[in-house]
Order: C-alpha cells, then structure tokens, then sequence
C-alpha cells in the first residue's frame, strides 16, 4: 500500500494501530497497517517495493502526518 491509499483507508477507519518494526537486518524500519482492507499491509514505494525508513522518526512522521495519533513500535 502507497501512502496516498494508506490516507484513504484511514479517513474511511478502515486500518488499526500501525506497528513499525526493525528490519531484520538492524538497517531501518518498516510500517504495516493492517486493518479491514485486502491490500498489501506494509507501507510501500511509488514502484512497489517495501518502503524502508532509515530512522525511526522519519517513519513515525509519516504516519502522523497521515492522521494516526497511536503507534506500536517493535524491535
């Protein structure tokens, strides 16, 4: 899912809390928005791969500005 359909979903409450997690590797973060939707969960790029944040602040700032106000961060 892109961000802009990420802004849909949320305005029509169709995701639950986002959960940011680690990447395996330790190098970054990745977002999954789950919620009652049949799209991909993980927050993707504009050309379809898995949108990979280098800090954590920067992940956290996209979703606020998306509208969340609740974040699930795991290791």
């Amino acid at each position: 899912m892109v961000i802009k359909e990420a802004e849909l979903l949320f305005q029509v409450k169709a995701l639950q809390v986002p959960v940011i997690k680690q990447t395996e590797s330790g190098a970054g973060w990745i977002v999954t928005l789950n919620g009652t939707h049949k799209l991909n969960p993980i927050l993707e790029t504009a050309r379809g791969g898995t949108r990979v944040f280098k800090r954590l602040d920067a992940a956290v700032g996209v979703l606020f500005e998306i509208g969340f106000n609740e974040i699930k961060i795991c290791k």
